[in-house]
């Protein structure tokens, strides 16, 4: 959730492995970890909006390092994705943002 939206729902698994809008992708990378050696760690960028006078369009897009025009009128809705996930960003459904892989430990696998 991002200012009281969802950005993704997804099983554990897929949401840590692939996750997939750029809020999530950013909250995972910021995860400490054990072995940070050649991994730069960036805080998400800008200030957080308002959540009584939100953003128009998505409300991430301030923030969002993928965000265009569409983004800043259109306020995204959930859409499925194939993994079982569902995604509320524009920059998924045009296929404009990569999608990061996040190995989840095994032990935390079962």
């Amino acid at each position: 959730m991002y200012l009281g939206r969802l950005a993704e729902v997804a099983p554990t698994r897929v949401l840590f492995e692939a996750p997939k809008h750029p809020y999530t992708q950013l909250l995972l990378a910021a995860l400490p970890q054990l072995d940070t050696r050649g991994r730069d760690k960036s805080p998400i960028t800008g200030e957080i909006p308002s959540p009584l006078d939100p953003p128009s369009g998505c409300t991430f897009h301030p923030r969002c390092p993928h965000a265009n025009e569409r983004c800043k009128a259109e306020k995204p809705e959930l859409s499925a994705q194939p993994d079982g996930s569902q995604v509320a960003c524009h920059a998924v459904q045009e296929r404009r943002i990569p999608v990061l892989f996040h190995p989840v430990a095994p032990s935390a696998r079962t």
